[in-house]
């Protein structure tokens, strides 16, 4: 062929490889966008925080036990699916109740700063006048304290050193490191106290559970308007229960 035809094919050959090439690079671009973007889904699907008690279902019955008007102790509450992140956990219990054309709202209970290791709280934790709340993120079992009967504890003085032990672990002895100010604290309610108090019959109520990239540091007993001021900015998460009393 002449110099000239041999010129062409040679173009021609040229820009078919190279429209392959181009072909080819842009299947892999693509073909990594979607696992990029695959992989990006996947790493946006978070566990969502999650809250559920033993005492209740959500929607369902508020015990009678855990009302105002009869043994007034807080309900058994658990949560799941914190963020990675979290550092403490805030509770406001809320309660709204018809009177006449006003719903009447209330805050019954307040726990914040909760330690993030804690994911549950026992039931009868706070009410009537006592709490345990304080002991949160401590080794026992949040100041549910055994009844140890010892016999040999009247010999003679002796001492039983599993006995002791268990003792010592009851009165946070093994905690000595766990400082009272990183423990969580109960604000005040509105009924003017710091423990739990149970909703009335025929009321609609409320746990919120925040999960927080710190902790509030502010001092117990606090007002629900200092609480939510404080824990402006740090929610991560946010979980809630309905009941019906």
């Amino acid at each position: 062929a002449p110099p000239s035809l041999r010129r062409v094919l040679r173009l021609a050959q040229a820009r078919m490889a190279l429209l392959r090439t181009l072909a080819w690079l842009c299947l892999v671009t693509a073909a990594s966008g979607k696992k990029k973007a695959s992989a990006k889904k996947v790493a946006s699907v978070k566990e969502e925080l999650r809250l559920t008690s033993l005492s209740f279902a959500d929607g369902g019955e508020f015990p009678s036990d855990n009302r105002g008007d009869e043994d007034n102790v807080s309900p058994n509450l658990a949560w799941t699916g914190a963020p990675k992140n979290t550092q403490s956990f805030v509770l406001i219990m809320d309660s709204e109740t018809p009177g006449g054309t006003k719903v009447k709202q209330k805050t019954h209970w307040m726990l914040y700063d909760i330690p993030k290791e804690v994911f549950e709280l026992r039931d009868e934790l706070s009410g009537d006048g006592a709490s345990d709340v304080a002991r949160l993120g401590m080794k026992e079992d949040a100041g549910q304290a055994p009844v140890v009967v010892d016999p040999m504890g009247q010999i003679d003085g002796w001492v039983d050193p599993e006995i002791e032990a268990m003792q010592k672990m009851i009165h946070g002895a093994l905690d000595a490191s766990f400082e009272e100010r990183n423990r969580a604290k109960e604000g005040r309610n509105s009924f003017g106290s710091t423990y739990y108090r149970g909703p009335s019959k025929g009321s609609t109520t409320s746990f919120k559970l925040y999960a927080l990239s710190g902790r509030l540091e502010i001092p117990k007993g606090s007002t629900k308007e200092v609480v939510v001021a404080a824990m402006k900015g740090k929610v991560l998460a946010k979980a809630t229960l309905t009941t019906t009393a």
